[in-house]
């Protein structure tokens, strides 16, 4: 068991490699089909693999390390971490705030201010732009709450969550339906921490060997048939056709996610279980910023992309190299900028 005042040194090293990841993978996205290609650029498959590579598990790793956190305060600082009022109103003013905040930010920016009123207060709300993660992550928080209210057993909720995985393309408003498909990867984290589950089993050079192979077995194959039944979408209209399209799509996500997201943290267990040095602080200090990047690295990425010569002047080869730096580069100083002062501290501190 670890003492309570235990630092998640797993946690500090992952979220600096998960923001290198979700920087990346929006730099490269105008090669995977994220983003609309920037005119007159050819198709570069390599990109198209890279980008894929980084989205992987990226996303589903920034979420089982939300649930992780979490479950590790409820069972260090006890129950009141699950009082409704703590929760439900603290995480509000940690996700839908900001969420709130820029999202006006991009639709001034990049969206179409000439918007009815209405769209434009739902989509506060919902999340523009990539501020979709944090409605969605609130819900997840709201989920986890649900369940310790009503006392269900982590055996039974698991195949559930699994089962709404699968299901997660039902149109459900505020991004409760994307929710749906991350909730099983937070809930797992937030059980691993509150019931203090021991993985130091798995702590071995093999696992790591094992989980590494089968990533690279699983991760493009089964990308590869992904995109081979969503091309067979338009095919059949049939509605039952496209159910089960989406949701053996949403299946082969979750398990090459899954292999990936385990690789990641039980390579990261390993290097930490056999650990001599402490940490570095540059990486606790980087991780501290992840939140700031996250919000801001995007507004980076579409001024450079959209309102500069830059694509013009690198070309499609160096463009997405160079708009990597300077969003990661860019987005830390300025998160290091906000963070000194009150209003940037109360949003992204």
């Amino acid at each position: 068991m670890k003492p309570k005042t235990a630092f998640l040194s797993e946690v500090a090293i992952i979220r600096p490699i998960l923001i290198f990841l979700l920087v990346f993978y929006h730099a490269f996205a105008i090669y995977s089909e994220a983003w609309a290609p920037i005119k007159g650029y050819p198709e570069v498959l390599a990109y198209w693999w890279l980008d894929k590579l980084s989205y992987a598990f990226m996303l589903e790793m920034f979420v089982f390390i939300s649930g992780y956190v979490f479950g590790f305060q409820v069972r260090t600082k006890g129950n009141e971490k699950l009082n409704a009022k703590n929760l439900l109103w603290g995480k509000f003013k940690r996700l839908m705030v900001p969420c709130m905040v820029f999202s006006l930010l991009y639709i001034l920016l990049f969206g179409h201010i000439a918007q009815p009123v209405q769209k434009t207060l739902y989509g506060l709300l919902n999340g523009v732009g990539h501020m979709w993660f944090l409605p969605m992550l609130f819900w997840c928080f709201v989920g986890v709450w649900v369940i310790e209210k009503l006392r269900l057993k982590a055996k039974w909720i698991i195949p559930v969550l699994v089962l709404c995985s699968v299901c997660s393309f039902l149109p459900l408003p505020l991004r409760m339906g994307t929710a749906m498909y991350y909730m099983l990867f937070f809930y797992l984290g937030y059980i691993i921490e509150k019931e203090d589950i021991s993985l130091d089993r798995f702590y071995t050079l093999k696992h790591c060997i094992i989980l590494i192979i089968a990533f690279c077995i699983l991760f493009p194959t089964l990308t590869l048939l992904r995109e081979k039944i969503c091309s067979l979408n338009g095919v059949d209209n049939q509605l039952v056709t496209k159910i089960a399209i989406v949701s053996l799509s949403s299946l082969m996500k979750i398990i090459y996610s899954s292999i990936g997201l385990a690789m990641l943290f039980i390579i990261i267990g390993y290097k930490e279980k056999n650990r001599k040095t402490p940490l570095s602080q540059w990486i606790i200090k980087i991780g501290n910023l992840c939140f700031g990047v996250y919000l801001l690295q995007q507004f980076i990425l579409r001024g450079l992309y959209n309102y500069t010569n830059l694509p013009r002047i690198l070309g499609c080869y160096w463009l997405p190299w160079v708009g990597f730096v300077v969003a990661l580069a860019g987005s830390i100083i300025i998160t290091e900028l906000l963070i000194k002062t009150k209003v940037g501290k109360f949003l992204i501190g």
